[in-house]
C-alpha cells in the first residue's frame, strides 16, 4: 500500500465489498440519468462554440459602384472592389489561445457543478446505507422487546408481576416502534431525493455496510499529489492562463491591420483595374485596451493565489475533522466490544438479580452506544466523501 494513505476506517463489519460495489454502481446510474448534467453537458458545448464564434477573420467587403455621366457624352462608370482585412490576432492564433482557455474554464466549471451534485448524491446514499443498517438495528431490538412484552403480561396475568413492571415494558417496546417508522419514512424521504437526482427514476440500494475508505496520512504530501486535480484550483488557473493570453491579444491587436484586395475601373472605353492594399492603424483606445488587459492578468493572479490558499486552508479543515471522527469510530467500537452488557443483563433478569426495570435501564445504555456509533459512522463516511468530493 502507497506509504502515503492509510486505512481510514473499515466502517461496517459485513457486504463492505458489496456496499462499495453498489455505492458505486448507484453513483454511475446518477450521473448516467441526471437531468441536470445532461443540460450542463449541452450548456458547455453551446459556450465552447461561442468562445469560437469571432475567432475568424473579419468578412469579406465586396463593392460595387455605378456612376451615371453628365453630361451623357463621357460615358458611366463602373467601379467593383474586392478586399479583405487581415489582424495580427487572428493571424498570429493569439484569439484561438483565448478561446481554448475559455474551454478549459468552462470545463473546470462543469466539474466543479458536477461535483456538487454528485457530492448530493453521495451523502444521500451514505444515509440509506445507516437507515438500512439503523432499521435492521430497530427490528432486532423490537423482536427482543416484544419477547419480553409477551413475558410480562403473561406474568401480570398470572399475578406474578405488577402493572407498573408491565407498563414499562410496553412503554419501552412503543418508543421502538414510533422510532423505526420514524427511521422508515426518514429513508424513504431520502430514496425520494436520490430518485430526483436520478432524472426520477428509483434506485434500489439495500446495503447496510459502508466500504472501507483510505485517508492520507500525511496531509500535505496527499495535497501536493492531488492539487491539480481540483476544479478550483483548475479553474483559477485556467483564468490565469486566459488573462495573459488577453494581454497578448491586446498587444497583437495595438498592431496595424493589413487589408488586401482587388479593384476595377471601368469607363467608356477605358478599364483599369488592379490590387490594393489598406493599413488601419489602431491610434484611439489600444493603449486603454492593453491596460485594462494588464490589470485583469494581475487580478487573475492574486485570485488565483488567494484560490490556493483557501483550498489549502479547506481541505485541512475536512481531514481534521474526518481523521477526527475516524478516531472516534475506532473508539466506540473498542467500547462497545469491551462493555457489552447485554448478555450479562439477560442472565440477571433470568436469575432474578436485577427487576425489568433495571434491565431495561442498563440495555438502554447499551442502545445508545450502539445509536451513538451508528451516528458517528455515517459522519464519518459523510467527512470522507466531502474531503474527497473532487475525485467522484
Amino acid at each position: 500500500m502507497n506509504r502515503g494513505t492509510v486505512f481510514f476506517v473499515a466502517i461496517m463489519t459485513t457486504s463492505t465489498l458489496f456496499a462499495q460495489n453498489g455505492i458505486e454502481r448507484a453513483m454511475a446510474e446518477i450521473e448516467a440519468h441526471n437531468t441536470t448534467l445532461k443540460a450542463m453537458v449541452k450548456s458547455v458545448e453551446a459556450q465552447k462554440r461561442a468562445n469560437h464564434a469571432d475567432n475568424a477573420l473579419a468578412d469579406p467587403e465586396v463593392g460595387v459602384n455605378k456612376l451615371w455621366g453628365d453630361p451623357s457624352s463621357i460615358g458611366n462608370r463602373t467601379d467593383i472592389s474586392v478586399s479583405q482585412e487581415f489582424d495580427f490576432p487572428t493571424i498570429t492564433g493569439a484569439k484561438t489561445r483565448v478561446a481554448r482557455r475559455r474551454d478549459d474554464m468552462v470545463d473546470w466549471q462543469y466539474k466543479t457543478e458536477r461535483s456538487a451534485i454528485l457530492l448530493e448524491a453521495k451523502e444521500a446514499l451514505i444515509d440509506v446505507v445507516y437507515y438500512n443498517k439503523y432499521i435492521a438495528e430497530l427490528e432486532r431490538r423490537m423482536s427482543h422487546a416484544d419477547a419480553i412484552y409477551q413475558a410480562q403480561k403473561s406474568s401480570l396475568e398470572a399475578g406474578a408481576s405488577n402493572k407498573l413492571e408491565f407498563n414499562n415494558v410496553r412503554l419501552g417496546l412503543s418508543q421502538i416502534v414510533t422510532e423505526l417508522k420514524k427511521a422508515g419514512t426518514e429513508r424513504q424521504a431520502v430514496m425520494t431525493q436520490l430518485a430526483r437526482l436520478n432524472g426520477g427514476e428509483r434506485l434500489q440500494l439495500a446495503d447496510t455496510a459502508y466500504a472501507a475508505s483510505e485517508l492520507p496520512s500525511d496531509f500535505d504530501m496527499w495535497y501536493a499529489q492531488v492539487m491539480a486535480s481540483h476544479p478550483t484550483l483548475g479553474y483559477a488557473e485556467s483564468q490565469t492562463e486566459m488573462s495573459r493570453s488577453q494581454l497578448s491579444a491586446a498587444r497583437q491587436s495595438a498592431l496595424p491591420s493589413i487589408s488586401l484586395g482587388y479593384m476595377s475601373e471601368k469607363t467608356m472605353g477605358e478599364q483599369f483595374q488592379g490590387l490594393t492594399v489598406g493599413l488601419s492603424v489602431p491610434l484611439w483606445g489600444s493603449s486603454r485596451r492593453i491596460k485594462q488587459a494588464k490589470r485583469e492578468s494581475e487580478a487573475a493572479d492574486a485570485m488565483r493565489d488567494d484560490a490556493k490558499s483557501q483550498l489549502y486552508g479547506m481541505l485541512k479543515e475536512r481531514y481534521i475533522r474526518a481523521t477526527g471522527l475516524a478516531h472516534a469510530v475506532e473508539a466506540s467500537k473498542k467500547a462497545l466490544a469491551e462493555a457489552d452488557n447485554s448478555v450479562l443483563l439477560s442472565k440477571a433478569l433470568k436469575a432474578g438479580e436485577i427487576s425489568i426495570v433495571e434491565y431495561l435501564v442498563g440495555l438502554s445504555y447499551y442502545y445508545d452506544a450502539i445509536d451513538n456509533l451508528l451516528s458517528t459512522e455515517r459522519e464519518c463516511q459523510k467527512a470522507y466523501a466531502e474531503l474527497t468530493d473532487f475525485l467522484l
